[in-house]
């Protein structure tokens, strides 16, 4: 019973609490009334794609859409931009858009069963307008029929002609607002030069020199932040610091004056021209401050290296960093061209087959390049080696992207290509852990074998009393009758890091031996000869 209750229960609470419904999916319709093309088939489709884009442009900015720059877009799509430069096509592209829908909906009501379909036309032109669509011969859109670049390029034009009409019934216009500064300027400074109206000269030249003085503050807080930085007991922020500032700055400025242009309402060619070097400017110091901020990690992994005592080679480093540079420089400059508008696919190719020919007419400059990473990859050697190679030895004081200096006893410094050394034979006598001793002691010919004997076991005892001779590889034998001498060989290890102490240690050994032979008494002989004449009579 009471489990019957409880199933009772759950069913009633079931009912009174249904699942949510699914939401319906949006109908077919409406779907492809989103994703539908902007068609450009014929003059008709064209302009009607025109204007159906930009009447949801407008509808969508009373509605406070966020749409509406989609649909802007949409209508920039029917112009043909091909004229204009790239570094203003946008902006240039949505003007022409609005401009042209405010002169339109001012003086005609399009009926668009009167708008030809046909798509052998070459040219088509609205009734009483100078405005006209031709079809495309080349290009990615080739035969799609789009505004002509003279339409866009006198859209304003044809606009400042019609404003004062009103907009005729049923039309919505393009969206466009006289800009706020109309509304404060006197007339007298509306008039235009280069397409520029004095007032925004007088802006441009007052925006000139607050970017100037924005730049200065800048620098001095630069300069507050380095002085709070250099108290503290870390190194590196006030390297950031440095390496921030000058293109922190730079960038700042250009950033003002590029903001400016859209402040003051510049526009047209004026607008082209400035903002393509305001454009290239930015990129230049954006290109700088990727390069300094490359330039700090590499000099901080530098640190880091030093401070652990990490075996890296510092020439590697000093590559890794200089590359990490130029990587991050051409970068910045190739992400600058293509927002210029530049073909970068095309300027890369050319790069390839120009750096082809650079490579053929620069072999040895580049074998000598790769050289210098195989040493440093292979590291046959490091600075501060004393080596023997290709006819030379001294010690490694530089090993470049080109050559690798040593310095010979002589004191002289001689360069060695490293396309050389790769191929050479390099005996590295800095990487030695013992340096290998072998003398010969020369006795005179009267020398008994009693002296012999304990002179060569005091010589092995002067050997294992010094802790810096390998103790395992000590050999003093009388090995040969020499012509003038009886010849002891003396053989042994050192342990030293320069040659320097390898000679003190030398000089150690030999002054004990000194001692020795005075001791026992043994001499030592020198080279010498006895000449028998026959015949000679010997003296009485």
């Amino acid at each position: 019973m009471r489990c019957f209750t409880l199933l009772l229960l759950a069913v009633l609470l079931v009912a009174a609490d249904p699942p949510p419904a699914v939401a319906a999916a949006p109908e077919a319709s409406t779907v492809e009334q989103r994703l539908s093309p902007v068609k450009t088939d014929s003059p008709r489709d064209s302009m009607r794609s025109f204007m159906r884009a930009m009447d949801r442009h407008v509808q969508a900015l009373a509605e406070r859409d966020r749409k509406a720059e989609a649909w802007l877009d949409d209508a920039v799509r029917c112009l043909d931009l091909s004229a204009t430069n790239p570094v203003g096509r946008d902006s240039i592209g949505r003007d022409a858009a609005r401009h042209l829908k405010e002169v339109i909906d001012r003086v005609i009501i399009i009926d668009y069963e009167r708008i030809p379909e046909t798509t052998d036309l070459v040219r088509w032109r609205l009734r009483g307008s100078e405005i006209a669509l031709h079809r495309m011969a080349a290009g990615d859109r080739a035969g799609e029929y789009l505004f002509t670049p003279d339409t866009v390029a006198r859209a304003k034009d044809f606009f400042l002609k019609v404003r004062e009409l009103p907009l005729l019934d049923g039309t919505s216009g393009g969206g466009f607002h006289a800009p706020w500064q109309e509304q404060w300027v006197p007339p007298s400074l509306r008039p235009e030069v280069f397409g520029v109206a004095y007032w925004q000269w007088l802006l441009i030249t007052a925006l000139i020199f607050v970017g100037l003085i924005m730049r200065q503050v800048v620098r001095i807080a630069g300069y507050v932040i380095k002085q709070a930085t250099s108290k503290t007991a870390m190194t590196w922020d006030d390297e950031l610091v440095d390496a921030l500032t000058g293109p922190v700055t730079h960038l700042g400025t250009t950033g003002i004056w590029f903001a400016s242009l859209h402040l003051i309402g510049v526009g047209g060619t004026a607008y082209t021209v400035i903002a393509f070097l305001i454009k290239g400017a930015f990129f230049v110091n954006l290109a700088y401050l990727a390069y300094k901020l490359a330039g700090f990690i590499g000099n901080q992994l530098e640190h880091q290296v030093k401070q652990k005592h990490q075996d890296i080679n510092q020439g590697l480093l000093r590559l890794l960093k200089q590359t990490l540079q130029i990587l991050a420089l051409v970068f910045c400059l190739l992400l600058g061209a293509q927002n210029m508008g530049m073909d970068v696919a095309s300027l890369i190719a050319g790069l390839g087959i120009g750096g082809l020919a650079f490579a053929l007419a620069a072999k040895d400059t580049l074998a000598n390049l790769l050289g210098s990473v195989m040493l440093m990859l292979d590291r046959p050697f490091r600075i501060g080696d004393y080596i023997v190679s290709s006819g030379v030895e001294g010690t490694v004081e530089e090993i470049g992207f080109r050559c690798t200096r040593v310095r010979t006893p002589a004191n002289s410094l001689v360069s060695i290509p490293n396309s050389n050394l790769v191929l050479a034979n390099i005996d590295n006598l800095g990487m030695r852990e013992f340096r290998r001793v072998r003398e010969t002691y020369t006795l005179t010919y009267g020398t008994p074998p009693d002296l012999i004997e304990p002179f060569c076991e005091g010589v092995r005892c002067i050997l294992r009393s010094r802790p810096e001779v390998k103790q395992d590889a000590i050999v003093v034998n009388f090995n040969n009758l020499g012509a003038s001498s009886l010849d002891v060989l003396v053989n042994y290890h050192l342990k030293a890091d320069t040659w320097n102490q390898e000679l003190a240690i030398r000089q150690a050994v030999l002054c004990e031996v000194l001692r020795l032979a005075g001791r026992l008494p043994v001499e030592f002989a020198f080279p010498t000869q006895t000449l028998h004449v026959p015949g000679l009579a010997k003296p009485s």
